[in-house]
């Protein structure tokens, strides 16, 4: 009887479990808001062009890296929710 309930997920496993893909979903996100600012600061960082703005370029530069390190986080929350909902592998004897 014991085994079946150290079998069992605890209640904050199955919460990480559920919560899981909604991290991975506002990660990607992240990223793509990322990309979105990174596109802006190419832009409006090229020099020599009438439609240039440095400090736009720069502020959509540090916006498009907070993004993707907030996406990184995101991410890593991510990856260690699923390993702690992984169920522990049984050691057995081998024959």
């Amino acid at each position: 009887m014991a085994r079946r309930f150290k079998d069992m997920q605890t209640p904050e496993q199955q919460y990480a479990a559920r919560q899981a893909p909604a991290l991975r979903r506002m990660a990607h996100a992240a990223e793509q808001e990322a990309e979105r600012q990174q596109m802006t600061a190419d832009v409006y960082g090229r020099r020599g062009r009438d439609y240039a703005d440095p400090a736009k370029a720069s502020r959509a530069q540090r916006e498009a890296d907070r993004q993707r390190e907030r996406g990184r986080g995101l991410r890593d929350t991510a990856n260690q929710a699923e390993q702690a909902t992984a169920p522990a592998k049984r050691r057995r004897w081998s024959w």
